[in-house]
């Protein structure tokens, strides 16, 4: 699928520039030390240590004025985003308001794209539509 790289719904172009950008926006410096290409600290455990609610306010928020803010408008692509964000942050180990989480799982369950791996990626679904739930 274009704009795609794997199954997780936060591996879509749109969702990884809002986390990297917010991860920016609220840690400055510090992410950006740790990103540089000399620090050997793996990408996963750099979100795992940064993330928190700001982090989560920040990508949403910087998602949506990409996105727009009439979710009414939204394509199948832009839910998924939306979706990758909340569902990277729970996965990280934050506290994710119910309402967002609910909202996340709802844009999941419509999810109609066409992925060149339809199984895993419905496999990958139901375990982040389980994320969600917990």
């Amino acid at each position: 699928m274009t704009g795609c790289w794997g199954l997780k719904s936060y591996e879509n172009d749109d969702a990884h520039d809002a986390l990297d950008r917010g991860f920016e926006r609220v840690h400055g410096a510090v992410y950006d030390d740790l990103m540089d290409d000399g620090d050997p600290t793996p990408f996963d455990q750099i979100q795992k240590r940064l993330a928190s609610p700001e982090t989560l306010a920040a990508a949403l928020d910087l998602f949506e004025y990409e996105a727009g803010s009439n979710r009414d408008r939204w394509d199948d692509l832009d839910r998924l985003g939306y979706a990758g964000i909340v569902v990277r942050h729970v996965e990280l180990g934050v506290a994710v308001p119910d309402d967002l989480k609910a909202t996340a799982a709802a844009f999941l369950e419509a999810e109609n794209l066409d992925w060149d791996e339809p199984t895993r990626r419905k496999l990958r679904r139901e375990q982040e539509l389980a994320i969600l739930r917990r």
